[in-house]
């Protein structure tokens, strides 16, 4: 997945950005799927409108949120704290690795309804 640094310096990003395509469930599951990630706030089935933090998570004693700017097309995630910390790396990394499920559209849906091999 393709991630967009948040970086007001050059010494590393102090955030960073997905495409919120990605859903907020799914940003979930990827934080879930980090080894010593621990959710502390889900994202709820319905969300109001104006809930822009969705997620929060604590990964090595610190803690760090996801949300959603009002009419952003992109996800922030990074530290409650607002300073830099190098934990954010890991987090970082687990977005990257994540593949997201290829689209299938009308298409693959029919095919299925049909049981085309």
């Amino acid at each position: 997945m393709r991630v967009f640094d948040v970086s007001p310096s050059a010494r590393g990003p102090l955030a960073f950005e997905v495409s919120s395509g990605l859903g907020r469930r799914r940003a979930a599951r990827v934080v879930e799927s980090i080894p010593g990630a621990q959710l502390l706030r889900r994202p709820k089935w319905i969300a109001r409108l104006d809930q822009e933090v969705f997620c929060e998570f604590e990964l090595d004693g610190q803690r760090f949120n996801i949300w959603e700017p009002q009419g952003g097309g992109r996800y922030w995630i990074g530290p409650n704290s607002g300073k830099k910390t190098p934990v954010l790396l890991r987090i970082r990394q687990a977005f990257v690795e994540h593949k997201l499920p290829a689209r299938r559209g009308l298409a693959g849906w029919i095919k299925d309804l049909k049981g085309s091999p």
